[in-house]
């Protein structure tokens, strides 16, 4: 494998932000447009890596930016939430549709609803075995 080759499969490393500690920002934007260009931003990631990773061409992608032309809302839309490596178009539609963000959760898998459980069996365990011990102690 050539260098060049490894270069197109790196993946763009956008910089990690925290959508509530930039609540105020993003809810400040007018439109999703400027909730788009928000994301594109704060990922550090120039404009060639996004349009790049998620299929667009430079001229398509610069229209995009300017508002001349649509962000397509499908499978790209969620390629760009990836690559941009935030949520803040997202975020921005549910701030501006009434939702508290904060509240909002991502779904969990089986797995980690079973061990949320266990994690809660253990800590009733637990307690009843304190309370048991204090009751013994008491006596």
């Amino acid at each position: 494998m050539s260098q060049l080759d490894l270069l197109e499969k790196q993946r763009p490393q956008p910089a990690i932000v925290d959508p509530l500690s930039m609540l105020p920002t993003i809810t400040r934007r007018p439109t999703l447009l400027r909730a788009i260009n928000l994301a594109a931003e704060v990922s550090g990631l120039e404009d060639k890596q996004i349009y790049d990773a998620i299929g667009i061409d430079a001229s398509h992608w610069t229209r995009i930016k300017n508002g001349t032309a649509s962000m397509p809302l499908d499978e790209c839309f969620l390629n760009f939430l990836n690559v941009v490596g935030n949520e803040i178009p997202l975020i921005w539609l549910a701030e501006k549709r009434g939702y508290d963000w904060g509240t909002i959760r991502k779904h969990r898998s089986d797995l980690e609803r079973e061990n949320e459980e266990l994690k809660k069996e253990l800590a009733d365990h637990k307690r009843a075995v304190r309370l048991l011990v204090e009751a013994k102690g008491a006596v």
